[in-house]
């Protein structure tokens, strides 16, 4: 009786340790199940946030869809809030998505979209024709008064071309397309306010990054500041007087305001430029895409001449640039008559133009150019609504290309901010 008894309890040990093993597998079982099941739950709710965060840039890219300074878009499950803001010549757009305990963020720089049939140029003056000379060349759709498209002759200098303009002329409304109502007003903001925002006030160092999902880092100087340092990211360098870019600056991203702005020979880099009087920029200087000039003036005198190097935006020759260049006056005047932008010889602007002005264009654009008039100031006289030696090829630009911050054209992606 007593050995059964032993077998006994050890069956009952061993059944015990079978259940107990049994129990501790299915309970590993079920907790991994479970763990599973919320990881794919936590994965799936990810993943929505980032699409969400995604449709919100996408929302913001259409033309119908009208966002001021911010928009919430709200339904059961998710919140999607987009922020628009200005970053030299292009529009910002920040679309964060929340949903219960995810967030998600997208940062971009946006522009308009390569159209596929290609615009070269459009002008808003409607009582002259547009006149080439020397070896000017257009690629692309012009936007003229019903005068047309003529060659001329300056100083003994005729048109060398075989056609006028490859592509079709047609008759301007006498307007330039409107730029972004809130580019504008952010524009002019950060040209007038010292502090932006949520921004952080920093001195010079030798190199300084940061990140556009952190609060704008901001340099100020009351006077003049000489840059040969190391900017990246998300950095608003300011100055109440000017700012002069040395050769040995290394910019990327970074956003430069002052009235006046010069950038020295043998400069390389993508930046952006936001100048109130003057933007000088010297030969053999290279802008990488996306870069941007943009001047918003704030002369009252728009009669009294101007001398050469002087104008508003000036480019040198032998510069290459990549980005957009906008200018306009801060009030409209009732006359204009000096040149706004001078484009030198033997210079290449990837991108387009906008001005709402004058413009002298002796360099080569592959692009497009929204002007109220060109000028040409040679041989000692000023020829109104003609072009020489310049170049506008339209046909040549990246379809990739996306650039002005127009309000009522569809836009693209420029720049995925980091």
């Amino acid at each position: 009786m007593k050995g059964l008894q032993k077998i006994k309890a050890s069956a009952l040990q061993f059944a015990i340790l079978v259940s107990v093993i049994i129990a501790i597998l299915l309970a590993s079982f079920l907790a991994l199940t479970h763990t599973h099941r919320l990881f794919g739950m936590q994965s799936e709710l990810l993943l929505n946030t980032i699409d969400a965060s995604q449709e919100g840039i996408d929302f913001s890219l259409n033309p119908n869809n009208q966002i001021g300074d911010s928009l919430d878009l709200t339904d059961e499950n998710l919140s999607t809030i987009i922020k628009k803001d200005a970053w030299g010549g292009f529009l910002k757009i920040e679309s964060t998505s929340q949903s219960k305990t995810k967030s998600f963020s997208k940062i971009g720089l946006i522009g308009q979209n390569t159209e596929a049939v290609r615009t070269a140029l459009q002008v808003t003056e409607t009582q002259l024709p547009l006149v080439l000379v020397g070896d000017t060349k257009i690629e692309g759709n012009a936007f003229v008064s019903n005068k047309g498209i003529k060659a001329g002759v300056i100083s003994g200098k005729y048109f060398n071309g075989d056609t006028l303009i490859e592509g079709d002329i047609k008759i301007t409304n006498g307007q330039l397309p409107k730029l972004d109502k809130s580019w504008r007003k952010r524009t002019q903001r950060l040209l007038k306010n010292f502090i932006v925002d949520d921004s952080q006030l920093i001195g010079i160092e030798a190199e300084i990054k940061n990140s556009f999902f952190n609060p704008n880092k901001v340099i100020f100087e009351n006077g003049g500041l000489v840059l040969d340092q190391t900017f990246v990211g998300n950095i608003i360098i300011k100055s109440n007087t000017e700012i002069i870019v040395t050769k040995f600056a290394e910019l990327t991203d970074v956003l430069l305001i002052a009235p006046k702005i010069t950038v020295q020979k043998g400069f390389r880099g993508n930046a952006h430029f936001l100048a109130s009087k003057t933007i000088m920029i010297e030969e053999e200087t290279t802008f990488l895409y996306p870069s941007s000039l943009v001047l918003v003036d704030i002369n009252k005198d728009f009669i009294t001449p101007i001398l050469r190097g002087e104008e508003p935006i000036y480019i040198s020759e032998k510069v290459n640039f990549s980005g957009v260049i906008i200018y306009f006056p801060e009030e409209n005047p009732e006359q204009h008559s000096q040149t706004s932008i001078s484009l030198q010889p033997e210079t290449e602007i990837v991108g387009s133009i906008y001005c709402q002005g004058n413009m002298e264009l002796s360099g080569r654009v592959k692009g497009a150019i929204f002007v109220e008039r060109f000028l040409v100031n040679e041989f000692g006289s000023r020829y109104i609504n003609h072009i020489y030696n310049g170049k506008i090829l339209s046909k040549q630009l990246p379809k990739e290309f996306c650039g002005l911050p127009f309000s009522e054209k569809k836009k693209g992606v420029v720049q995925w901010l980091y």
